[in-house]
């Protein structure tokens, strides 16, 4: 069997900057939510938000318009593998 010649490299990143990474990244978020600059769509990177927060806010404006005699039409895009279907060489 032929191995495969697709492989993602690990990158290996010291503990260091990985902490300070993560200081960094808690004031710019904190920053941006103190001061308004950041909305509260962005589901699965905000804190106490996910994807099923997002599902059900999408769901509930659904239902509405369609209450509301809106048409409405859902397109649905499954980008999961997109990466690993995409030639690297």
């Amino acid at each position: 069997m032929q191995k495969c010649c697709y492989y993602r490299p690990v990158i290996l990143t010291s503990e260091l900057s990985k902490v300070f990474e993560t200081i960094v990244r808690d004031q710019v978020v904190e920053f941006l939510e103190v001061n308004k600059l950041i909305r509260d769509l962005p589901h699965g990177f905000r804190k106490d938000s996910s994807c099923l927060s997002n599902t059900l806010l999408f769901l509930d404006k659904v239902l509405h318009s369609v209450y509301e005699g809106y048409d409405v039409d859902v397109v649905f895009l499954d980008l999961a593998k997109a990466f690993d279907k995409v030639p690297h060489n």
